[in-house]
């Protein structure tokens, strides 16, 4: 007799795309960053027998962010499982907890792929989420909007390099003030940066030429306690420089910002 399955659960269609954005552009860093945002504001789907599957010699815990994954993976799974939403913190203690190589992701027991179907592999997650969990708890302390600039913490893109001797360099993306004198842009949130990062004059070779995104408050910018940062020829930052009515409301001189 078959069991009648338990449907204590529902998909969020946001969580979806952004692991959808995060599969097709690999290493792009607001997919990135915005996919663990949403893995943190919205449950997943999975099981509450934590299901185990064998994929690829690896052991992984199926995870669902779309009807349509389940219930192709339902069609395939004769074992009666029951389906409820998870915080994707208690699925990754079920993975730290036991024997489990990786989250799987709308993966299928046969293998078929799609385009929201991937994994993370137990040995690159904690190090993954970590990374963007510090930047995104950084850029929360600047959400009550009462904050000077001084105390803010900005995206700020950058080119670093290390050499031989661990010593650290670093330079910095620049804007053209209309003088010429060039300015960094600096942002206060995602939707801010994303605009600078994925506009095609900056972000491709941005990319291309491996930048990093610092999330960083002023005094780290002007002094920074490790390495050097290369400020010559720049007279100063520009602030969320897409979103003001005009690019010279955005400008912030270094002789206008105050010292610690």
């Amino acid at each position: 007799m078959k069991r009648e399955e338990m449907s204590d659960y529902q998909f969020t269609a946001a969580l979806d795309e952004s692991l959808t954005d995060f599969i097709t552009h690999p290493g792009h860093f607001v997919d990135d960053i915005r996919f663990v945002h949403s893995l943190f504001v919205y449950p997943l789907v999975t099981t509450s027998e934590k299901f185990t599957l064998s994929i690829q010699d690896k052991t992984v815990l199926p995870v669902f962010t779309s009807a349509e994954a389940l219930t192709a993976f339902k069609k395939q799974v004769a074992t009666p499982l029951t389906y409820v939403n998870q915080s994707f913190v208690s699925v990754v203690n079920d993975l730290l907890d036991q024997e489990i190589d990786a989250i799987a992701f709308n993966i299928q027991p046969a293998g078929q792929d799609a385009n929201n179907a991937t994994m993370l592999p137990r040995e690159h997650l904690v190090t993954f989420i970590n990374r963007y969990i510090t930047i995104l708890n950084k850029l929360s302390e600047n959400e009550d909007g009462t904050t000077e600039d001084q105390a803010n913490y900005f995206l700020i893109p950058a080119f670093v390099r290390t050499t031989d001797d661990d010593h650290v360099s670093r330079t910095f993306a620049t804007l053209a003030k209309p003088d010429g004198e060039s300015l960094i842009p600096v942002f206060t949130t995602i939707t801010s940066f994303a605009k600078w990062y994925d506009h095609p004059e900056f972000g491709p070779i941005f990319r291309k030429n491996k930048g990093s995104v610092l999330a960083w408050q002023l005094k780290d910018l002007m002094h920074p306690s490790v390495g050097e940062n290369d400020l010559s020829g720049v007279a100063g930052i520009a602030i969320d420089p897409f979103e003001m009515a005009s690019y010279e409301a955005s400008i912030l001189l270094w002789k206008d910002i105050a010292s610690d």
